[in-house]
């Protein structure tokens, strides 16, 4: 394609967001299986970081006599070949140790790499062996909804309490539509991740921005102005992982499932988040004890907060108990109605904008 670029153009007349996306994914399917047709290649298995030319070379000689001693069967040849292999297996674990030696002393100072690389050796990871047969999607497919439904029905039944609610200063009725530049920044900054199912590839959907931009703000800002999120854009690849890695991968109840949803769905993910944390930010909705997912908060903040209540507390001779809360599956036990309550009542989105987060 070299330095021209390409333009997706749409017809002038109305379309919803859900026609825009089909017409975006057709023309992009079309233009790639006929400029780069999709083709299986095998993945080549990366070397350990410590091979060196000497452990090649000695590995090759020990290929040698082990051929020459399968060939005559000679007890010199079967000496040979054992001295070969203990060559072979004092250079890797020589090469080895000063592979790990050096990471370590370089990193005297670094605690994260300390421990990543102890627990590379002493807990190596091993992938489990999964069938990617139909029937074992299915079960996994079975287990974690039944794991929802059974989750949703332990959930006791919300009775609703008459509270007083301080109505928000100020409602956000609507999303306000992006320009192309603001679009290209946000994508810009955005990692490149997305679903077995993109039509493009998340890394080449930043490289080719500049080419398929007026295509992706205009699906953007339908969405936007319709209140209307594409159906394509909740359809997520599921990729069960081990919570931990010696755990039994034949219970499914030891996997994690990891939602991969397209990346193009990202991008309106976060056109929205940008302008909701600065609606929120802007009128002071925010809860003051909140540190996820806001900025210049972490969970260290929490930490210091919590922290500094327990030596105010305990300074001034009172008694202290710290309770804390881990919820399985926390976002799953979100009710969805009474989300929307929440966003309508105690942070002020109505109309359009509900309607987006509802959709």
């Amino acid at each position: 394609m070299g330095s021209s670029r390409l333009h997706i153009d749409f017809p002038s007349s109305d379309m919803g967001p859900e026609e825009l996306v089909i017409q975006f994914n057709s023309i992009c399917s079309n233009i790639l299986n006929s400029v780069a047709p999709l083709k299986i290649k095998k993945k080549k298995v990366k070397p350990q970081p410590w091979v060196n030319s000497n452990i090649r070379a000695l590995r090759q000689e020990c290929r040698r006599a082990e051929r020459k001693w399968l060939k005559d069967k000679l007890q010199v040849s079967y000496e040979s070949l054992r001295d070969c292999l203990t060559k072979f297996q004092r250079a890797v674990n020589a090469a080895r140790s000063n592979y790990l030696s050096d990471i370590i002393s370089k990193n005297c100072h670094n605690s994260k790499v300390l421990f990543s690389t102890i627990n590379t050796i002493l807990q190596p990871v091993v992938s489990p062996s999964i069938s990617s047969s139909v029937d074992t999607c299915e079960k996994f497919q079975h287990f974690f909804a039944n794991m929802i439904v059974r989750i949703r029905s332990q959930i006791l039944p919300v009775v609703s309490v008459s509270t007083i609610s301080v109505a928000p200063l100020k409602n956000l009725a609507s999303f306000i539509p992006v320009s192309l530049s603001q679009l290209n920044d946000i994508v810009a900054h955005m990692k490149p991740s997305g679903s077995s199912c993109d039509v493009i590839p998340a890394t080449l959907f930043q490289e080719v921005m500049h080419s398929i931009g007026p295509s992706v703000l205009s699906i953007v800002n339908s969405s936007l102005s319709t209140g209307i999120v594409p159906s394509s854009f909740k359809h997520a690849v599921i990729q069960p992982l081990l919570k931990k890695a010696n755990l039994d991968a034949s219970d499914m109840k030891n996997f994690c499932p990891i939602s991969k949803l397209p990346f193009i769905s990202k991008i309106l993910e976060k056109v929205v988040s940008v302008q909701l944390n600065e609606f929120l930010a802007n009128n002071n909705n925010f809860d003051k004890f909140q540190s996820g997912f806001r900025a210049r908060h972490s969970t260290e903040s929490t930490q210091l907060r919590v922290f500094n209540d327990i030596l105010l507390e305990v300074d001034s001779g009172s008694p202290v108990v710290l309770v804390l809360l881990d919820l399985t599956a926390a976002f799953d036990k979100v009710d969805h109605d009474i989300l929307t309550d929440q966003l309508r009542e105690h942070a002020g989105i109505q109309g359009l904008a509900l309607d987006w987060f509802s959709s």
